[in-house]
């Protein structure tokens, strides 16, 4: 029996620049940045910005465009260039071409999985940002994205960490504390 395969290659060059390494201190100047990339855009598009582990950008990768809407985001997608580009960190980055900033309940789960990706092969997601016509909200500030951290994101580590907890475990824990 013979298979016929495509093999594909893939390589990443980093190529040496005059200019200085762009830091990214704070979301306002990494928004400031974005700002004309998404700029008359009438689509959803997504942005993984790729960082080392002092912030400074290693790449901006183009992870998805979509309808007005919505855009698709595959966790592979977002993990792989920051793998291939040796970052430690990465922000998601996302329009509301309806210009408003809301993260609608998608935004949320989505961010909600990629954090827990992220963390699996040892990747920060900084943050995941919605940008609107005139402002942008983090979706890591979100009040029910806090108490997903806070609240559910402990008992997804323990079943990881072991496998399965038991409820009757949490509850005898709980009664004896």
């Amino acid at each position: 029996m013979s298979f016929t395969y495509r093999a594909y290659e893939v390589d990443i060059r980093r190529t040496s620049s005059d200019a200085p390494p762009i830091v990214v201190n704070d979301t306002d100047e990494l928004v400031a940045g974005l700002r004309e990339y998404y700029d008359g855009l009438d689509r959803e598009a997504v942005l993984a910005v790729i960082l080392d582990d002092i912030n400074r950008i290693l790449g901006i990768y183009e992870v998805s465009k979509g309808g007005i809407s919505e855009a698709e985001v595959e966790f592979s997608n977002v993990l792989r260039p920051v793998i291939l580009m040796g970052g430690k960190k990465v922000i998601l980055v996302h329009n509301h071409p309806s210009g408003e900033a809301v993260p609608s309940e998608g935004d949320i789960r989505m961010a909600k999985g990629l954090f827990i990706a992220c963390s699996l092969v040892d990747i920060e997601l900084v943050d995941n940002v919605v940008l609107g016509s005139s402002e942008y909200r983090s979706i890591h500030l979100e009040e029910e994205f806090g108490r997903w951290i806070t609240d559910d994101l402990p008992q997804i580590a323990g079943v990881v960490a072991s496998g399965v907890i038991r409820r009757e475990d949490t509850d005898e824990q709980e009664a004896g504390s």
